[in-house]
């Protein structure tokens, strides 16, 4: 047990020197309202430091699952893209082209050019550009009404007219009539050509052929009775 005597109460005056001290030191004990506020204020504080910690907790666990599911996306190989490119398609083969020309007497084709007997002034083509619907190794033609000549022609080329007729535009002379008509006003509805140059033309022509006829013809025609080189072919010949 301590020796020291008990503590004797302080009397009243005591007591407030006491507190004008503490008060003046900035210390004064805290009444009995002053310590229930603080001590609701320190629970209020620690409910506000606990939900903080609940919000970042809740906020990291989002950032980490969205960082995941970042890496798991960049992951994951892209779709198939479906191509709608069309399939290239290969362009047509060019039309052979073939130029006759009037005035100058010339057939050209295949970089080749050959002399040929022009058109009788009543008897015109009629045509500026014709396409080649037919090859023939020989026609007989219907016969010439005055004459009763019977026009028969080996290598004969044909293409189709406004009438939709088979018509002749070409053919090789025989090799016994002469050549007196190449470079003159000499075939009643088409042209011909020597019979070396028309067999070459012939086989060298192709079915789709275009065909210009360049220089002047005639705005008018005899009947086909007298131009019997425009009459329709009917058949194979």
């Amino acid at each position: 047990m301590s020796d020291q005597p008990p503590p004797q109460p302080l009397t009243e005056a005591e007591l407030s020197a006491r507190l004008r001290g503490l008060a003046a030191q900035g210390a004064a004990p805290a009444t009995g309202a002053q310590a229930r506020d603080r001590a609701q204020r320190r629970r209020r504080g620690q409910r506000v430091v606990l939900s903080s910690t609940a919000l970042a907790a809740a906020a990291l666990t989002a950032l980490a699952s969205g960082a995941l599911g970042s890496v798991t996306n960049a992951s994951a190989p892209p779709a198939a893209s479906v191509s709608h490119t069309p399939t290239p398609v290969p362009s047509p083969a060019p039309v052979q082209r073939v130029t006759i020309d009037l005035e100058a007497y010339t057939l050209t084709m295949e970089g080749r050019r050959f002399r040929i007997s022009g058109l009788q002034e009543d008897c015109p083509i009629g045509e500026k550009a014709v396409t080649v619907t037919a090859k023939h190794p020989s026609i007989t033609l219907r016969p010439d009404r005055f004459t009763k000549y019977v026009p028969r022609l080996q290598w004969a080329v044909t293409f189709t007219d406004r009438r939709h007729h088979e018509r002749l535009l070409m053919w090789a002379l025989d090799p016994s009539a002469g050549l007196n008509s190449i470079g003159h006003n000499a075939g009643p509805g088409a042209v011909a050509l020597s019979p070396r140059d028309g067999k070459w033309v012939y086989d060298a022509i192709k079915t789709g052929a275009r065909v210009e006829i360049k220089g002047r013809q005639a705005a008018s025609a005899d009947p086909d009775s007298v131009c019997y080189e425009r009459q329709p072919v009917t058949g194979d010949q």
